[in-house]
Formats: structure tokens, sequence, C-alpha cells
């Protein structure tokens, strides 16, 4: 047998081996980079992902979702693969970004599978070659795509990631032939596959549309009505409804969750003020298109674009251009409906999974690296399976269009290759991720994280520039005035900090950040009546549990409330013993500073004893401020118990 036909026999082990090579190679040289972006507040600032304890905890509690109140959602199957993670390799990021690229491997093999599944109905007739190797070139020019290598590098985005390993799968076991005796039964594996992806995000609704499309759509050998509307009313049926209804039913009570958990207030502190339905969708009328030139030219990618110009009228030009480009479209679809009735249905599958976060319910971005990423794959189709008759085609007609053809795909391939392996080096670390944005869409946001970068390297004069940018772009954020306020500390302007402390407490409306920050600058200052004031008022809108308390129990040890101060102190140690103990130094400090409250700080460090046995140095900071009281009796015993349990701990 000779390699010819060992390749005609087992093609698919070959493709398999391809794809899993790309998507490995494209992406291996990123296994250790940092949590950008939401990564920080939903990842590896969350508590919550560090044990797996909590999983139960992600299906009732929308708020373990983040540390920041505003960002709150219900995705507990997306938490559950952070907890997972984590218990395999804590913050290490080999395993969280191996598993990014195991999902994405998922989802080209899923692309590779439903491309085979619309050839075997819609091109049956054409040659073996076309049949065997179009769904090869679709997955692997998806795997290679820069555009997708904001989802793999990007850990927040692996709910897109995710959602797509389940739908792509889901919609290929769905799309059995509607001549087999039991297709009218219930697709319970389906159903399962659903569920998980609804249950990692929100937008999965989208997939019902896909689902009952397949149902409207004529594929295969059945018998074709007139046209697409006729289709539609011939779908209404029981055999629809019957292998549709538990999708329905498991929607219905994912929304009842959702809507009993999650606050009112979320939907209007995801989206800018001024912005309104249809500015949004007249908007999004324009990134559709956006979404699929980026395909073809996939060059100066952005992963935070806050600057896409927003369209607030239906008349504005680009948005009637972008209309009359959807007109042409239909026109298309509508004209070759009879003949390819894939092609509508690949469209309005990727309408109907895009809409939910692109059409009218406004989001903050405009644009966005990963809500394309499943949408893209399947619409791709709509031009990979055209092109490929035509590649095909051309071959037959001598070996000079065989080279051409051949030669085009692998250089489309190997670009898109090497430009995804250069845009990964951009999600290494914060600084190169907000340089890149800065240099192509400065933002608000990009100047004050990039900003961030720089103060953490000590180049306070360079952050106060950056934020300062931030300011003029967007004066009413209360994160760019908490940060302005900490560089004019670091930068030992004290007249101004407090300033910009009151600016982002007036405009911070949803979170506790801007009353957390200026209740720890009250710490500072040892004001702190003001301080407690400020973290009684946080507790409302606080997500950020461990840091709270802390702060709570410094500023009552400062005005020697050591009940209350213990208290809180006992709060902190159930949420992290081992953090707590680091800190209790931090914490009654003010116990030290005020000779009033000696007998208080003593009182403090008696009680903990309790909930802290055998602590040597708690005995010990019991008689040091013992002999500053005066109290010599009890000095000497504690200090005497202190070095027992010393010597002990030593031994």
């Amino acid at each position: 047998m000779n390699l010819k036909n060992i390749y005609t026999n087992h093609f698919s082990y070959f493709h398999f081996a391809l794809i899993s090579l790309t998507c490995l190679a494209v992406f291996s040289n990123n296994f250790q980079h940092q949590f950008l972006l939401d990564s920080g507040h939903t990842v590896s600032e969350n508590p919550t992902v560090r044990s797996l304890k909590n999983i139960p905890d992600y299906f009732v509690d929308p708020e373990t979702f983040s540390t920041l109140r505003d960002h709150a959602d219900y995705r507990p199957v997306l938490q559950t693969s952070y907890a997972l993670n984590y218990w395999i390799s804590g913050y290490d990021t080999w395993s969280w970004h191996l598993t990014q690229i195991f999902l994405h491997l998922t989802c080209a093999f899923g692309l590779y599978f439903f491309c085979r599944k619309i050839i075997s109905f819609c091109h049956a007739g054409e040659s073996a070659a076309f049949k065997i190797h179009t769904p090869l070139f679709a997955a692997l020019l998806f795997a290679a795509n820069p555009t997708t290598s904001g989802v793999v590098n990007y850990f927040s985005a692996r709910s897109s990631l995710l959602v797509a390993a389940f739908l792509l799968p889901s919609f290929v076991i769905y799309m059995k032939s509607k001549d087999f005796p039991n297709y009218a039964e219930t697709p319970w594996l389906v159903f399962l596959l659903f569920t998980f992806a609804l249950f990692t995000k929100v937008e999965t609704v989208g997939a019902l549309a896909v689902y009952w499309l397949y149902e409207i759509t004529p594929f295969g050998n059945q018998k074709r009505a007139e046209g697409f509307l006729k289709n539609i009313l011939t779908s209404l049926n029981k055999t629809t409804l019957r292998r549709l209804w538990p999708f329905l039913a498991v929607t219905a009570i994912y929304f009842g969750i959702r809507s009993v958990l999650l606050p009112d207030y979320l939907a209007e502190a995801r989206r800018t003020l001024d912005m309104t339905p249809d500015a949004y969708f007249y908007t999004q009328l324009t990134v559709w298109w956006h979404y699929v030139f980026q395909w073809f030219v996939p060059v100066n990618l952005v992963a935070d674009n806050l600057v896409y110009p927003i369209f607030r009228t239906l008349w504005h030009p680009n948005v009637l251009l972008a209309i009359s480009g959807w007109l042409v479209v239909a026109a298309i679809l509508k004209g070759t409906y009879g003949k390819y009735p894939h092609f509508m249905f690949l469209t309005i599958s990727a309408l109907a999974l895009i809409s939910p976060t692109s059409s009218i319910a406004p989001l903050a971005e405009m644009v966005n690296e990963h809500r394309p990423y499943l949408p893209l794959a399947i619409l791709s189709l709509t031009w990979v399976i055209p092109l490929s008759i035509f590649m095909f085609a051309s071959i037959s007609s001598g070996r000079l269009f065989k080279g051409l053809a051949i030669g085009g795909f692998l250089l489309l391939f190997f670009s898109f290759s090497a430009l995804t392996w250069k845009r990964n080096v951009v999600y290494q670390t914060s600084e190169n991720y907000w340089l890149d944005i800065l240099q192509k869409a400065p933002s608000s946001r990009a100047h004050v994280n990039y900003g961030l970068t720089q103060m953490r390297q000590g180049l306070n004069e360079n952050a106060l520039e950056h934020f300062q940018k931030s300011l003029e772009l967007a004066p009413n954020w209360h994160i760019t005035h908490i940060n302005l306020a900490i560089v004019y500390e670091s930068l030992g302007q004290n007249e101004k900090p407090l300033f910009h402390y009151n600016r982002a407490v007036a405009t911070d409306i949803y979170t506790s950040a801007a009353l957390v920050y200026r209740g720890e600058y009250y710490l500072k200052k040892k004001e702190y009546a003001l301080a407690l004031a400020d973290f009684q008022n946080a507790i409302p809108r606080n997500l950020q549990f461990y840091r709270l308390k802390n702060r709570l129990a410094t500023a009552y040890a400062g005005l020697g409330s050591w009940r209350e101060s213990l208290d809180y102190t006992k709060k902190c140690l159930e949420i992290d013993r081992t953090q707590t103990e680091q800190d209790i130094v931090m914490i009654s400090t003010p116990f030290w500073e005020n000779t009033k409250f000696y007998q208080a700080g003593i009182d403090y460090y008696q009680a903990l004893t309790a909930y802290l046995p055998g602590r040597w140095w708690l005995y010990e900071n019991i008689g040091n401020l013992a002999k500053r009281l005066g109290n010599s009796a009890l000095s000497q015993t504690a200090l005497a118990r202190s070095a027992e349990l010393k010597e002990g701990t030593l031994k």
C-alpha cells in the first residue's frame, strides 16, 4: 500500500495531528504570562477560585465571580474551570494556558466536523479531494488566525472558549439526517452540552436559534419548500417542539435563576451612561463588518478598543454603508437559498450567536476581541467552502493552477501563524499589553492601566503623565481619581491626594473601591474616625471581604475599641488565617501609638490567644505593652510565657 492510499484511508488521523500541532505550535511561546485586565479581579485577586470547596457557591452566589461589585455575574461552569486550574498549578500560568490551548483545539476539531457535516448535506457531488480537505482548511485557518490570539491568551476570554467548545460539538450532533427514523427524539447529549455552555455564559442563548435554523433549513434530501419564510412555517411542528422543548425549559430556568441572584443595577453598570439601545445597535451594524474584515486582514488588532466610533443616528454614512452591505448579503442569500441553503443557515447562525452581546443590549465596549470567536468561526465557512470549490476546480485545470492554489493556501496559513505568534507576545506582561493598546487605540482605561505598570516600577512621573491623560479623556472616572491620589502621595504632593479621593468617592456609583482607598488614606494620616466611617459606608457595596475587614479592625484599634477590632480580626481569620497572622502587626499598631490605648492593646492580645493558641509573639506583645503601662507583674509573666513558647517553637 503506497502513501497516497494510506492517507486516503486514514486522512482523519493525519488531519487531527496537523490541527493539534498547529494549535500547540502557534501558541507555544506564551505559557508564562500575566493575568490581564478582567483576569485580575476575577482570578488572581479573587480568593474564591483558590479552593474546590467553593464550587457549590458559584452556582448560588454571583458575587463570587469577581472582587468588584459591578462585575458580579453568574458563570458557575467558568468559575469551576478556574478553581480546577488553581488546584493544579496555583497561579503558575502553565496549566491555565495549556487549558486555553486545549479548548481552542477542541473548537478547531468542532469546526472541522461541523464543516464536514455541511459538506455532506450540500456538496455531496463535489470531488473527493474537496470533501476531504475543505474541513481541514477551515480548521487550520481558524486555529492559526490571529483574531483568536486574544481569546487563547486572555484568561477571562475562557468564557468564549468554553461556550464554543460545548456548542460546536452540540451543533454537529444535533445536525443528524432528517431521514433517520429516530430523528424526532430529543437529543439529550446536545441538551447536556447546551446546558454546560449556558451555565458558562449567558450569550449561549443564541444557540437556540442555530438549533431551530437547522429545523428550518432544507438540508440533504429533504423536500425543499419555495423559500425561507415558508420553511420557517413548516418547521413549526411537533417534531421541532419535541426536539427543542428541553432547551427552552432549561433556558427559562437559567434566566429565572439569574433574575433572582443578579442585582438590577448590573445592566446599567456595564454600559456608559449616555449609551442607548438604538445607538448601540447602529454601531453594531458597522462592527459586524469590522469583525469580518479582521478575519481576512488580521493586523493592527486591538485587545481593548474603547475608541471605536459610536453612531447615534441611523442616517450616518457609515451606518448606511453597513446596512447596504447587509442588504447585498441578504439578496445573495435569498438568491442562493434554493440551491445552497447552508449559506443562509451559516450567516443567520453567526448573527444569532453574536446578537446577545452585539445588537441592542448596550455594553461598555463597542468592539471586543472574543465576542466574534464562535460566530466568526461558523461564518468563515461561507467563504472557505466556495473558495475551496474554486481552488479544486482550478487544480484540475493544470499544474500551474494547482501550484498557485496550494501555494496561496500555504502562504495564507503560514502568514496567519506568524502573525499569531507575534501577537502572543503582547499578552506576556501588563506593560506589553497596555502599551500595544496605547499605540493603536489610546483610551482612558489604557492610560490608567499603563500608568499602573509604570508606578509598579517606581516611575511615578511617567505614571502621573498617563493618569492625567486618562483624566482628560474621562474626567468622572473614579479609577483615574484613585490612582492620581495614590501617585500624588508617592510624589509627596500632600495637598492633592484628598481632593482626588473625594472626587473618586463622588463618582464611584456601584462599588466601594473609592471609599476603601480614601479610608486607607485616612488610616495613614491616623484619622481613625474618618477611616472607620468610610469603611462602614463601604460594607454594602464591598466584595473584597478580607481587605475591608482588615481595615475595619485597624480603624477600631486606632479608636481604642479593642473588642470591635478583635471581632473583625476573627472574621479575617475565618477568611485567610495565614494572612491574618501576618497582618496582626499592622492591625494592632495603633494600640502602641497612644498611651491611652496600652490597656486596650493588652486586652486585644489576651483575647486573641484563645483564637491563636501557642503564639509566642502574642505574649511578647502583652509583656511589652504591660511594661510600658508599668504593670511589672503582668509583663514578667507574659514575657516568661513568650520565652517558653518561643523555645518550644525553636526546638
